[in-house]
C-alpha cells in the first residue's frame, strides 16, 4: 500500500467518524424533552462509541503513514 493512500484513508475515516459525530450529537439535542425518541437516542449514543473509536483508529492510520514518511526521508537524507 502507499503511503499517500494509506494517509488518505486515515483522514477519510477521521471526516467520517467526525460527520457521523454530528448527524448523532443532532439527534441527542432534538430528543430533550421527548421521551418517544428513547430507542433513536440510544442508537445515536450507540453509534457514537463506535465513531469515538472509528477515529482513533483511523488517526493511528494517519499517524503510522507519518511515521513512515519520516523514515523515508531520514533514509534518503
Amino acid at each position: 500500500m502507499e503511503i499517500s493512500s494509506a494517509y488518505n484513508s486515515g483522514m477519510q475515516g477521521l471526516q467520517k467518524a467526525t460527520e457521523s459525530l454530528a448527524r448523532n450529537a443532532d439527534t441527542v439535542a432534538k430528543s430533550v424533552g421527548d421521551t418517544d425518541m428513547k430507542e433513536e437516542v440510544t442508537t445515536a449514543l450507540l453509534e457514537s462509541k463506535q465513531n469515538v473509536v472509528q477515529a482513533e483508529a483511523s488517526a493511528e492510520v494517519v499517524k503510522a503513514a507519518d511515521e513512515m514518511i519520516g523514515t523515508i526521508i531520514d533514509t534518503k537524507a
